[in-house]
């Protein structure tokens, strides 16, 4: 086939270049493509790469196990957590009047005990909410958790161990908490660290902290034999100059003589600790009301072994303020012992005869201070125990306790939680 130029359409020899007629190039030529720099070679290759590493890790992400982690508080008292479902809880030590508050620090006092017994003992409550509602979040929280135990750091300048007691579960005495531990201790403990620690069900753990900074209060006695409390003159005399030389924070115990006292006995300022007579000379008696009203009480006001004595008209023992009666003796009365106000009272081992009311519990406070009413015997009064209001859902134990020959033995008008499985009605 005849070759022709392309331009002109000249024949043209067989191994021409160009053509002989218009002197055109005749070779085919391709479009020149601009060069591409190295620097954008290079980041294209690093792009590619970091897909590659990420889709790698992506994978071992997938095929690998979840790693515990520790969340610790330190001085905080609140530890925020994420679940595994993306819900986030609020997790914390707290005051049940603001459950949603840290608190991380608690200031107590308390006397160096020669006994268990002589224990300090303190609630320390952890409470579980909702992050960003602040509502109760246990009830779900709690299908997370594997176990939990209360630690105690002690410190080391100490002379004596703060104990944690296990924790229970909506504790009957502060049922708007998670979980509550007793702590135990002493004016010796100095400044311990109790330590909640959740162990959960996919390897973490949680630790939220709470120091209790405790401070050692004085014990003072007070001897009828070195003071003069023969007359209730001379007793209130006494007493208000043992309130104006002590601090409320002290712990008073009044050691009274083996004497009748005729006349009121009024306490409006600090707390006492009262302890009759027992040597064997005789009895500690009062024949007129005793009322505790102490309005700047630190501790609770006690009453051991008195013999209360009426004339059937008047309150024996009135308490507006917290207060005890241990083995006292209480007859002729028209209500031997009234509660009432902003108060919590406990009777235990105390005798009750011919009175008109033994034991009249009418209280608004909202939380108790000890459950038990044992071992005390109620016999031939009108009513002995008349239960009007209790301001809390703490239960009363008349364990131990006798009823005999009264003419109504439990009057419990409002209804509120007690038990007599353990007491005797005869």
């Amino acid at each position: 086939m005849e070759k022709k130029c392309p331009h002109c359409g000249a024949p043209l020899p067989e191994s021409a270049a160009f053509c002989p007629h218009c002197a055109s190039d005749i070779h085919d030529r391709k479009a020149a493509k601009p060069p591409v720099p190295l620097l954008k070679k290079l980041a294209v290759a690093a792009v590619a790469l970091c897909l590659i590493a990420a889709a790698v890790f992506a994978i071992r992400g997938l095929t690998r196990p979840y790693e515990p982690q520790i969340f610790d508080c330190t001085g905080t008292g609140e530890v925020v957590y994420t679940a595994g479902d993306g819900k986030i809880y609020q997790i914390l030590v707290a005051w049940p009047d603001n459950r949603c508050a840290p608190a991380p620090n608690i200031y107590m006092s308390s006397i160096e005990a020669e006994s268990d017994y002589d224990m300090s003992r303190w609630p320390s409550r952890l409470y579980v909410n909702y992050n960003e509602s602040g509502a109760d979040g246990w009830d779900e929280f709690s299908g997370l958790v594997e176990s939990c135990s209360v630690e105690v750091e002690q410190d080391e300048r100490a002379g004596r161990d703060l104990v944690a007691f296990e924790p229970s579960v909506r504790d009957r005495n502060s049922p708007d908490a998670a979980m509550t531990s007793t702590l135990q201790f002493d004016g010796l403990c100095g400044e311990p660290q109790a330590v909640w620690v959740l162990n959960m069900k996919n390897g973490d753990t949680i630790r939220v902290r709470q120091t209790i900074h405790i401070t050692l209060i004085r014990q003072l006695e007070y001897h009828w034999e070195d003071y003069p409390m023969s007359t209730i003159e001379e007793l209130s005399a006494t007493l208000a100059q043992i309130e104006a030389e002590t601090d409320r924070t002290d712990e008073v115990k009044i050691y009274l003589p083996p004497v009748t006292y005729e006349g009121e006995l009024s306490l409006t300022g600090r707390s006492y600790e009262f302890h009759g007579c027992t040597d064997g000379s005789g009895r500690t008696v009062f024949t007129d009301t005793v009322t505790v009203a102490t309005t700047q009480a630190y501790w609770i006001n006690f009453f051991y072994d008195i013999d209360f004595v009426g004339s059937g008209d008047e309150v024996g023992l009135s308490f507006s303020e917290i207060g005890r009666a241990t083995d006292c003796n209480f007859t002729g009365w028209k209500t031997a012992v009234l509660c009432y106000g902003d108060s919590w009272v406990n009777v235990i081992g105390c005798t009750f005869r011919d009175n008109q009311v033994a034991f009249h519990f009418n209280s608004t406070r909202i939380g108790g201070n000890h459950t038990l009413y044992n071992d005390n015997l109620f016999e031939n009064n009108g009513t002995a125990v008349l239960i009007e209001h209790v301001g809390c859902d703490l239960e009363m134990d008349f364990i131990g306790s006798v009823f005999r020959g009264n003419g109504t033995d439990i009057d419990n008008r409002c209804g509120h939680n007690i038990s007599t499985e353990q007491a005797v009605f005869e």
